[in-house]
């Protein structure tokens, strides 16, 4: 099965390390970069039904502007139910906050929050077999 990562983040700095990542360690099929979190979620909620239009996995991040990743969790919960297939999504930030931590985990779709910079071991983990 494919696996698709949308990566949402305003740093290009990280974005060129996980282009990096997925360059040489091909962990994903495809991978579309996003500077704009509002843009992304527009774009999700435009394509609810078109499972192939979607991702299968998020990465984001928290602190952007001018809509923030907590913006677009909340945007994500309105639409969750509407979406034609399960997306997964991951915190990718600098924050080691834990009220950071803590209000992640009240989103149930967010699977799991790491710390920037997203490592080897944690970016090959999701590795297409």
């Amino acid at each position: 099965m494919a696996k698709t990562l949308l990566y949402i983040d305003d740093n290009q700095i990280d974005i060129a390390i996980i282009k990096g990542m997925q360059d040489k360690y091909l962990a994903f099929d495809s991978v579309t970069y996003s500077t704009d979190a509002e843009y992304s979620i527009r774009y999700i909620r435009e394509h609810l039904q078109n499972e192939n239009e979607l991702p299968d996995v998020i990465f984001l991040d928290l602190y952007m502007t001018p809509f923030s990743g907590w913006e677009f969790l909340d945007e994500f919960i309105k639409i969750q139910p509407f979406i034609g297939k399960n997306i997964e999504i991951y915190i990718v930030t600098f924050s080691i906050l834990p009220r950071d931590l803590t209000r992640s985990k009240q989103y149930q779709h967010v699977k799991s929050y790491y710390t920037k910079p997203v490592t080897r071991e944690t970016f090959t983990s999701f590795r297409v077999n």
